[in-house]
């Protein structure tokens, strides 16, 4: 079969070179050493990741309540799988579905540094109260503080975009530091 021109295809179109994806995958994987230490956005991602051998994932988006037991199946088949918590009712969820065979669910609290995008927002008594929450609960454990600067995608230029993120810091560190959150998180 003849291969078209990329020119005769209707715009827009998505085109991927599959090879040179496959390629890029592993060379990743050559670079890392393993398929740990992944983020994913989307249940399906963590999904597809797992499948395919990757077995410590991070589900960046606030746990939906809806997705609990998605998450507790991915919890209790891989060597780790971390959500993000910014609401009580998410931590009620987990606590109505401990995981099996002693296994911890692993929780960031998603802060919000006053962007607005997601997480309970940092100078709210509640975020402090969900934290102490977090880790006076029986088979949850506080990994850290989960943050995201949302609102760099507005700025123009790297010292914009540097001076957001030292902005970030700076709030998630006072946060900590106000709030002994230092104390509260296990380091291994």
């Amino acid at each position: 079969m003849k291969e078209k021109p990329i020119s005769s295809l209707c715009t827009p179109a998505l085109v991927v070179d599959v090879d040179k994806v496959k390629r890029n995958a592993l060379r990743m994987i050559e670079r890392c050493g393993s398929r740990r230490c992944i983020v994913v956005s989307t249940l399906a991602e963590a999904c597809f990741y797992a499948d395919h051998g990757f077995d410590d994932i991070l589900y960046a988006y606030s746990l939906p309540l809806d997705k609990v037991e998605r998450c507790a199946d991915l919890s209790e088949r891989l060597d780790l799988f971390q959500i993000l918590l910014d609401h009580p009712h998410a931590l009620d969820e987990l606590k109505k579905r401990p995981l099996r065979d002693g296994r911890l669910w692993h929780v960031w609290l998603k802060l919000d540094c006053g962007n607005g995008r997601a997480g309970v927002l940092h100078s709210q008594p509640e975020a402090i109260s969900l934290a102490q929450a977090i880790v006076g609960t029986k088979g949850v454990e506080l990994t850290g503080v989960y943050v995201h600067c949302g609102n760099s995608y507005n700025c123009r230029g790297v010292e914009q975009i540097q001076a957001v993120a030292q902005e970030t810091t700076d709030l998630t560190l006072q946060f900590m530091e106000k709030y002994g959150i230092t104390n509260m998180v296990k380091c291994n």
